[in-house]
């Protein structure tokens, strides 16, 4: 019985000793002062801002945990690479949807699942379509922090004008709109001649170009709706902005040269700031298809590197920025939509005349292609050009030309 006792007491003695260093580490991350580097690309100072009074919230609740922001300026990829080099990078840092798989195949970034379950972020409280850049093999690597989708932007004056009383909802609308609104002096349509605006076509036909895993280059239905856009520029009901002599799509709808557009709620401070009054121009969801509606979503994640000397301080990081207390921000300034689905209804509530950027994200599209998005864009961009300026019209193959040359 004394030595049942003698093993009792000394048991006891043990588990209080672990729980007494268990709370001594976390009076360390209550009392100690660390710092905290937060890798962004140059931005606007709006955007800027809005990092700004998100850190400072954070550190109401932190006090102890100082963030500085690391500006990086120029090519950020390769940049960001040299510090990876040098085991350099900082903690928490902006991720593209595109070259997300590459950096997480090189196993520079941390998988976040176990810090997920450790501290209760669930990836259902995510656009789900927002996440798919940042999970591989299962396993996620980044939460996103914001995002946009493309939508139909539209002159409301020229429409009246035209007779037309609503944006168009099908391809014949959008084809028979574009016709009726192209003069001597205006074109009915201006995009730019690339996959990230054209892909939705695809999409609405019942195609595809990406399968999750790895691309499709020459699926039948994609083809035919890839077409249907393609064909409107031979038409000339649509053109570039370069073709009306504008820097982009924003200045060629600002300067009344083109009555739509199809862009991304970027355009919309764009917009502000060139002073066009919001009650003339309309914004709606992209024109459904055969099969239905589809946009593109481009979006940013935070990441955290392997290499961080303060896992879980860089996790609670993320999670606020992406939380709701972070997320209210973004909701704030506008700027794009937050990725957090609760705080997407206060976005729609905050700002109704912009429900379609916030629809989209149900059926959208991310920008991304797997390991070699860069030259599946390429190999796309360029059979476009084959086929519009080049007037090669046999669209399978220029793609197949192009996949010899491009995906080596």
């Amino acid at each position: 019985m004394k030595k049942f006792l003698t093993i009792l007491l000394t048991l006891i003695f043990l588990l209080s000793l672990v729980a007494g260093i268990g709370a001594a580490q976390k009076d360390v991350f209550a009392t100690s002062k660390i710092t905290l580097k937060l890798g962004a690309w140059a931005s606007s100072p709006a955007e800027k801002k809005i990092v700004q009074n998100q850190i400072a919230a954070f550190k109401k609740l932190y006090p102890n945990v100082d963030v500085k922001i690391t500006e990086i300026v120029g090519d950020y990829n390769q940049k960001m690479q040299l510090l990876m080099a040098s085991k350099t990078e900082p903690d928490i840092f902006y991720m593209d949807s595109m070259p997300a798989w590459q950096y997480i195949a090189k196993n520079v970034l941390e998988p976040l699942d176990s810090w997920m379950k450790k501290y209760n972020v669930k990836t259902i409280g995510y656009e789900s379509s927002l996440l798919q850049p940042f999970i591989y093999k299962g396993k996620v690597y980044g939460l996103p922090k914001d995002y946009n989708t493309l939508v139909l932007f539209y002159n409301k004056e020229m429409f009246k004008q035209a007779g037309l009383t609503q944006a168009p909802k099908t391809w014949q609308e959008l084809k028979e709109y574009a016709k009726k609104l192209t003069t001597d002096k205006v074109v009915g349509l201006t995009m730019n001649l690339e996959l990230a605006r054209i892909q939705p076509f695809a999409y609405q036909n019942g195609g595809k170009v990406f399968d999750g895993s790895k691309p499709v280059f020459t699926d039948p239905k994609a083809l035919e709706g890839l077409k249907f856009a393609l064909d409107l520029f031979k038409e000339g009901i649509c053109k570039t902005p370069k073709d009306l002599g504008a820097g982009w799509v924003g200045d060629a709808f600002a300067d009344k040269k083109a009555a739509m557009t199809i862009e991304g709620g970027w355009m919309i401070p764009f917009l502000n700031d060139r002073k066009i009054p919001k009650d003339q121009y309309g914004i709606a969801e992209l024109p459904a298809g055969p099969a239905g509606k589809s946009t593109m979503a481009f979006t940013v994640a935070y990441v955290m590197s392997k290499n961080s000397k303060h896992k879980p301080e860089a996790f609670k990081l993320i999670r606020f920025l992406t939380g709701e207390g972070g997320q209210k921000y973004v909701v704030e300034a506008g700027l794009a939509l937050p990725s957090l689905k609760s705080a997407g209804v206060n976005f729609a509530k905050t700002y109704p005349e912009r429900k379609a950027l916030v629809d989209g994200a149900k059926y959208a599209q991310v920008y991304f292609y797997g390991l070699d998005g860069t030259k599946v864009v390429d190999v796309f961009n360029k059979a476009f050009e084959d086929y519009v300026i080049g007037k090669k019209y046999d669209l399978k193959k220029n793609i197949e030309e192009r996949v010899k040359q491009i995906m080596k």
